[in-house]
């Protein structure tokens, strides 16, 4: 598939997410599934072209939030429109719900309403066969496989419906700014000389000649990957975000698993805050607003709070992820809009990729990233009191996380 071997290029090891499906889910079974088809050739854009409204963009510059844009088709598009159309009629079983055309893929949202007598893939398969002879002619218009999202839970449709609505703004937004979207995977940051932190390790498991905490550790170059401003991490104050999970955590739900719980608006729920959380997260975002970046490591509830509040206020935040970045990622969701105005810098230890797979965070992937956090926010580190683990493990598998395989770009200073 040409797709899949141009993303084993760019990334060694990493499985097309085309051919990925929802493991031990029986694909016969009534649901709403969303599917994308990506075209065989995506760099000739047949399906459309994408149309933006100037009313966004004045004074020379542009508000992302009030960019406005739609996908004009081409004929080619409209055929495959006019193709998605007769799928209720040729199998009355599966119901159309939506399509959005975007100018190399398209999303299409399907209600399977009784069990099927073959697997979606098949009707799919039919789909594409018919949809490229329409269209050209001849099959071969669409790339191999196809892409699904299965929306089990209440919520999850009318969310799909207005993020692919949202499709077209968020391309002209990318074209618009695409710097800011550009995934780096040659980011190199100089960290000053910085104390080790002061740890506290389980009593009885203290080691002879462990580093003493504060004492100096020496300047290094971490290596990481990022998408977003970078320029943040010269920001004249930086503040690190740290949190306690005894002092804040969200209402959580049995679906699937425990999820966190949302209400109406989609935003979390909140189960417990303590007055201290509540004092930390009022002084961080009162920084925030006279020019302060947050770092922050997003690892427990408080920390991901504290961050989604900054993003609603406006504020910067440098976030990190225990998990680089696929070829294709771009932020979702609010994330998106707090990239394309600058106000968000996400970084991923560079000996961190990207993985298919679910990463668990493990305890030593928490302190890693609490300790990287405190290095980037510098004179603006949070005093951790790290436990479990002895002082120089921390130190350990933080720098494993951060000290890749030299890069040749110019590091990237963050502390004069």
């Amino acid at each position: 598939m040409k797709a899949a071997n141009h993303f084993a290029q760019a990334l060694p090891g990493f499985k097309h997410s085309m051919l990925r499906r929802c493991l031990n889910w029986d694909y016969k079974a009534p649901c709403i599934y969303q599917i994308t088809l990506v075209l065989a050739d995506r760099a000739s854009q047949a399906l459309g072209r994408l149309v933006v409204d100037a009313d966004g963009m004045e004074g020379g510059g542009f508000s992302p939030e009030a960019v406005r844009a739609h996908v004009e088709p081409s004929p080619q598009g409209k055929a495959v429109l006019a193709e998605w159309r007769t799928i209720g009629a040729h199998h009355p079983e599966i119901r159309p719900l939506f399509v959005q055309l975007m100018p190399d893929h398209a999303h299409f949202i399907v209600r399977v309403e009784r069990r099927l007598e073959r697997p979606l893939g098949q009707f799919i398969a039919g789909f594409k066969t018919g949809s490229s002879k329409a269209a050209t002619g001849r099959p071969g218009f669409w790339a191999d496989g196809f892409q699904d999202t299965i929306l089990f839970h209440e919520g999850q449709l009318d969310a799909m419906f207005a993020y692919l609505r949202d499709n077209p703004r968020r391309l002209a937004v990318k074209r618009l700014v695409p710097e800011l979207f550009r995934v780096r995977r040659d980011l190199a940051v100089e960290i000053r000389e910085l104390p080790l932190p002061a740890l506290c390790p389980v009593p009885g498991t203290e080691v002879p000649g462990s580093p003493v905490p504060g004492t100096a550790v020496p300047g290094f170059t971490a290596h990481f990957e990022a998408i977003g401003n970078t320029f943040l991490l010269n920001a004249p104050q930086l503040l690190q975000v740290q949190c306690s999970r005894r002092d804040f955590a969200y209402r959580r739900v049995p679906k699937a698993g425990f999820k966190i719980a949302r209400d109406a608006a989609g935003a979390p729920v909140c189960a417990m805050a303590t007055p201290a959380f509540e004092e930390r997260c009022t002084a961080l975002l009162a920084a925030a607003r006279h020019g302060a970046v947050l770092v922050s490591p997003c690892v427990s509830d408080g920390e991901r709070e504290i961050a989604r509040r900054a993003f609603e206020a406006g504020a910067s935040v440098i976030a990190l992820r225990n998990m680089g970045f696929s070829p294709l990622y771009k932020p979702g969701g609010k994330l998106f809009d707090q990239t394309a105005n600058g106000k968000l810098l996400l970084l991923a230890p560079a000996a961190w990729p990207h993985t298919t797979a679910d990463k668990p965070m493990t305890r030593s992937d928490a302190c890693a990233m609490n300790r990287i956090a405190q290095w980037i926010a510098g004179d603006g580190a949070a005093d951790i009191k790290y436990r479990g683990m002895e002082p120089r493990d921390v130190e350990r598998a933080a720098r494993a996380a951060v000290l890749a395989t030299p890069f040749t770009n110019h590091p990237h200073p963050i502390h004069p």
